[in-house]
């Protein structure tokens, strides 16, 4: 592992679980995903973007936490790798 990416991962892993899940799993995956796909069942499906909208945002941010708990596992794993190596 390079010193550069050891640095990024002790970075990450001192700013703690959830402000990761938060900002990774709901902010960068979920939202995102939430109004791509919302515009794109507008476009194919006629659904007015309105009314998907509503359930995208519900849904996928909670996938989005999910998600954010998945990556936080590996990481925390690759993490203790290091920590275990002296890097």
């Amino acid at each position: 592992m390079t010193q550069q990416k050891s640095e990024k991962l002790k970075a990450l892993v001192a700013k703690g679980k959830w402000p990761y899940v938060l900002k990774h799993g709901v902010l960068g995956w979920g939202l995102p995903t939430a109004i791509l796909w919302s515009a794109i069942m507008h476009f194919i499906d006629r659904i007015p973007f309105t009314e998907s909208i509503f359930i995208a945002l519900i849904l996928f941010p909670a996938g989005g936490v999910l998600w954010g708990l998945f990556m936080w596992f590996f990481i925390s794993r690759e993490f203790n790798k290091m920590d275990k190596s002296g890097l």
